[in-house]
C-alpha cells in the first residue's frame, strides 16, 4: 500500500499544491482589503467563499483526480487479495493527497490574515458582504473559529469522496468518458449558484460535497445530500465488490426444478433495470413536476393517483399505462418465449404441463413482487425528499397502494396469459388490456368496479370519503378475479401448453414430425413416455396426455453400446456364414 501511495504522489506531483497555495494567498489577501474585519471572521470568509471554492479549488481537486484515476496494471493488482481490496487501498491512499491540498489551503488562509485584530465573535458591520452567510452560520456554530474548523474538515472529507467517485467512474467508463462525465458534473456545480430552479432539485453534485453551506439552503437539502452520498457509497462498494469486471451479477432467487430455469430467463439484469428505471422516472416526474407536497398523505396520493373514471386526461392515463404496461410487456415476452419457444428438452423434463404452468406463475409473481418493492422504496424515499416524512397513517396508505398495484398488474398479466394460451397471440392480449384501461373514460358508476387500473387511488375512497369505491371492495374485486384466473389456468388452461402442436410451432415442424422426433428420442433411450388417464365428471375414463421423463444419460449410453455390440455380433455371424458358404463352393464336385 505504501508503494502504491508513493506512486500516486509521484504521478500527482506537487505543482497543483503550489498553484493552490498561490491562488489562495492572492484571493485571501484581496478579501482582507475591505478592512474592519477580525482575524477569525477573515479566515472563515476565505474558506467559505463559494466562488473561490467552485471556480478555483474544485477544478484543482478534479485535476488531481486525473493524475491517478487509471487502474494499475495486472501485476500490481494481483499483489492484492482482490480488486476491491486494491480499489479501497488506492482510495485510502488518495486521502493523503486530500490532506495535502487541505493543509496547503489552510496554511495560505492563516498566513493571509496575519496582522488582523483578533475577535472570535459574530458581530459584523451592517451591509458587509458576509452578513447574510454569517447570519445563517451564527445559528449553527458557536463562534467563527469553530465554523472555520468545520468548513475545513468538510472540504477534506469532500475532496476525498470526490477522488473515490472519480476513480469509480474511471474504472467502469474509461478515461475518455470519465472526462465527459466529470465536465458535466462540474458544469452542474458551477451553474447551481446562479440558477434557483436547479437549487430546488434534490440532486447532489460536487459543490455539495465540497462547500458546506450549500447544504443549508433548504430544510431537506442535508437529508438529500446525506441520502445521495449513502447511495453513492453503497453503489461503489457493491459494484467494486461484485461487478468490477463491468458486468452486474445475475439476480438469483431460491427456486427449484423448472422454476429455477424460468427465474434465470426472467430475472435478467436488463429486465430488473427497466423496472427500476420506470419507478425512478415516474417518481422524479411526480416530485419535480408538482413540487413539494404539503403533507405525506398528499405525496402518497399523487404517486399512486393513476386515472379516475368518467373523464380523460392524457398524462395521467399515459402514466398508468407505463407503470402497468412495461412489466406486462416483459412478462408477455417471457411467456411467449417460454411457452412457444423453449427447447423440447426443457419441456419434457417437467412432471406435467400443469407443473410448467405453476413454475411460470411462481416466477412471474416474484418478478412483480420485486416491482412492488421498488414502488415501496420510491414512496419512502420520495416522502423524505418531496414531503415532510411519513406518519403511521400515511405508511399504511402506502402499503395498501403498493399491494393494490401488485394485484392490479398481476390480474392484467393473467388475463394476457389466458388470452395467449387460447389464441397464441400476444397482440390480442395487449389490445384487450388497452381497451380495458380505456373503460375509465366512460360515464357511470359501474366503471369504477372495472379490474383494469383499479389500483389508482383516484378511484378508491381512501383520502376523500364518498369519492370512488371503498378500499375493501377494490381489494375484494382484484382478489376474486385473481383467484378465478389462477384456478382456470391451472384446471383448464394448462392443457393447451406444450402439446404436439405447440412443440411443432416452437421447432417449425408439423405435428406428425414432432411425433417421429419424440419416438426417436424414446427409441434411443434418451426419454421415456408413459400414457396417462383422466377420469371425467361423468365417470368415463379417457386417455390423457403422454408423460415425458428424461432418462439418465448412463442408460442411453448402455443402450447404445448394447446395440453396437449386437450389430458387431451380427456382422461377425454373417461373415462366418459367408466363409462357410465359400468353403462349400470350393469343395470338389460342388
Amino acid at each position: 500500500m505504501i508503494a502504491l501511495i508513493r506512486k500516486n504522489l509521484r504521478l500527482w506531483g506537487y505543482g497543483k499544491s503550489l498553484a493552490l497555495f498561490t491562488g489562495c494567498i492572492l484571493f485571501s489577501i484581496s478579501g482582507r482589503l475591505n478592512g474592519g474585519i477580525a482575524y477569525e471572521r477573515h479566515i472563515l470568509s476565505a474558506v467559505s467563499d463559494h466562488y473561490y471554492l467552485t471556480y478555483f479549488v474544485l477544478p484543482i481537486v478534479l485535476l488531481s483526480c486525473f493524475s491517478f484515476i487509471d487502474d494499475d496494471g495486472e501485476p500490481v493488482i494481483l499483489r492484492f487479495q482482490s480488486y476491491h481490496s486494491y480499489f479501497l487501498k488506492k482510495w485510502i491512499g488518495g486521502g493523503l493527497i486530500a490532506v495535502i491540498l487541505t493543509a496547503v489551503q489552510t496554511g495560505a488562509i492563516l498566513l493571509s490574515g496575519i496582522g488582523l485584530p483578533l475577535g472570535n465573535e459574530w458581530n459584523l458591520a451592517a451591509g458587509a458582504t458576509e452578513a447574510e452567510l454569517f447570519s445563517t452560520l451564527e445559528q449553527l456554530f458557536a463562534s467563527p473559529l469553530q465554523a472555520f474548523v468545520c468548513f475545513t474538515l468538510y472540504q477534506l472529507i469532500g475532496s476525498w469522496l470526490i477522488f473515490g467517485i472519480c476513480m469509480w467512474i474511471g474504472h467502469f467508463t474509461g478515461r475518455k468518458w470519465t472526462i465527459r462525465i466529470v465536465i458535466v458534473l462540474y458544469v452542474l456545480s458551477a451553474v447551481w449558484i446562479k440558477l434557483p430552479a436547479i437549487q430546488n432539485i434534490p440532486l447532489t453534485s460536487f459543490n455539495h460535497l465540497l462547500i458546506l453551506h450549500h447544504n443549508f439552503g433548504e430544510p431537506a437539502r442535508p437529508w438529500s445530500t446525506g441520502f445521495t452520498l449513502l447511495l453513492f457509497m453503497l453503489t461503489i462498494m457493491f459494484s467494486v465488490r461484485f461487478a468490477w469486471r463491468g458486468h452486474l451479477p445475475q439476480l438469483r432467487l431460491k427456486c427449484h426444478g423448472i422454476a429455477a430455469y424460468y427465474s434465470y430467463e426472467l430475472m435478467t439484469k436488463r429486465n430488473i433495470l427497466i423496472l427500476l428505471a420506470v419507478v425512478v422516472g415516474i417518481t422524479l416526474y411526480k416530485g419535480l413536476g408538482y413540487g413539494a407536497a404539503e403533507s405525506d398523505a398528499e405525496w402518497i396520493y399523487s404517486l399512486f393517483a393513476g386515472h379516475g373514471t368518467g373523464y380523460f386526461q392524457v398524462f395521467p392515463f399515459l402514466e398508468m399505462l407505463i407503470t402497468s404496461g412495461v412489466p406486462l410487456y416483459l412478462l408477455a415476452a417471457f411467456v411467449e418465449h417460454t411457452v412457444n419457444g423453449q427447447s423440447i428438452f426443457i419441456s419434457v423434463r417437467a412432471k406435467s404441463r400443469r407443473h410448467l404452468v405453476k413454475g411460470i406463475l411462481s416466477v412471474s409473481t416474484k418478478f412483480l413482487i420485486i416491482y412492488a418493492f421498488f414502488w415501496l422504496m420510491a414512496g419512502l424515499i420520495g416522502a423524505s425528499l418531496f414531503s415532510t416524512g411519513l406518519t403511521i397513517v400515511s405508511f399504511r396508505l402506502m402499503l395498501y397502494a403498493v399491494l393494490m398495484k401488485c394485484l392490479d398488474i398481476l390480474v392484467q398479466y393473467l388475463i394476457v396469459l389466458g388470452i395467449y394460451i387460447a389464441t397464441r397471440q400476444v397482440t390480442i392480449g395487449f389490445l384487450v388490456l388497452v381497451a380495458g384501461n380505456l373503460l375509465c373514460i366512460l360515464p357511470g358508476n359501474w366503471v369504477a368496479y372495472s379490474p383494469f387500473g383499479l389500483s389508482s387511488l383516484t378511484r378508491i375512497s381512501v383520502v376523500e370519503p364518498g369519492i370512488g369505491i371503498s378500499a375493501v371492495s377494490a381489494f375484494g374485486i382484484e382478489a376474486a378475479i385473481l383467484t378465478l384466473m389462477i384456478a382456470g389456468i391451472l384446471m383448464w388452461g394448462y392443457k393447451k401448453i406444450l402439446n404436439y402442436a405447440t412443440i411443432g410451432n416452437a421447432v417449425g415442424r408439423a405435428k406428425n414430425t414432432v411425433m417421429r422426433y419424440v419416438n426417436a428420442l424414446a427409441e434411443k433411450g434418451l426419454i421415456s413416455t408413459e400414457p396417462t388417464s383422466v377420469l371425467m365428471r361423468s365417470g368415463i375414463k379417457k386417455n390423457g396426455n403422454l408423460r415425458y421423463t428424461i432418462r439418465p444419460i448412463r442408460e442411453a449410453i448402455e443402450i447404445f453400446h448394447a446395440r453396437q455390440l449386437s450389430a458387431v455380433e451380427r456382422a461377425a455371424e454373417r461373415q462366418q456364414i459367408q466363409r462357410k458358404l465359400s468353403a462349400m463352393d470350393m469343395l470338389p464336385g460342388a
